[in-house]
């Protein structure tokens, strides 16, 4: 059994297309490459920002995604309660959660849960490549748009792991990899 993080998958969602410059097919290449990935005895933490659209099709792609699916809720998903979402496709919904020794949450968090090392975290997408800072997310990140606000934080865009889940030890140990603590010398 392997567990594998994802992020901001926003499946259905037309206008993320063009904010964040994704293929006009993402929705159907990231169910691909997600059950191409993980298998049935997996669990993938998704740290938010599932889908957008009738609450029908978005349970259908849920529950055709392998694996145990946990999710931490992001800004997008907090409509719909935790229970709602477990209802509909998840084994389990929270707002935040300690793993190993790691803060799970959507947005960059300002401190970290006691014993923990990192704040793995979403929401801020492939800010490395965009030239302009959203004004929801200058908070989060240094003037520069360099790094993120503190070196404890590590950020999962989907965008910079081609649209596939990766596995936690993996994405852990090679942030850089990801751009997870800011733009690499090789990005």
């Amino acid at each position: 059994m392997k567990t594998f993080l994802i992020a901001d998958t926003h499946l259905n969602h037309a206008n993320i297309a063009t904010y964040c410059d994704r293929p006009k097919n993402f929705t159907d290449m990231i169910i691909k490459r997600w059950n191409e990935r993980v298998t049935d005895a997996d669990t993938v933490i998704h740290l938010g920002d599932v889908a957008i659209g009738p609450r029908q099709s978005v349970e259908f792609q849920i529950r055709s995604l392998r694996g145990t699916k946990i999710l931490v809720r992001g800004n997008h998903d907090r409509k719909s309660s935790c229970s709602w979402w477990m209802d509909h496709g998840f084994q389990f919904a929270c707002d935040g959660l300690r793993f190993g020794n790691c803060w799970l949450t959507h947005e960059p968090d300002t401190s970290r849960a006691s014993g923990c090392e990192l704040n793995i975290h979403g929401h801020l997408h492939n800010i490395w490549g965009k030239p302009v800072v959203a004004e929801n997310q200058k908070a989060f990140v240094s003037a520069t748009h360099s790094k993120l606000n503190n070196d404890w934080q590590r950020l999962f865009a989907i965008e910079y792991t081609n649209y596939y889940p990766i596995e936690f030890e993996h994405f852990v140990s090679h942030p850089d990899k990801y751009q997870a603590r800011g733009p690499t010398q090789d990005s």
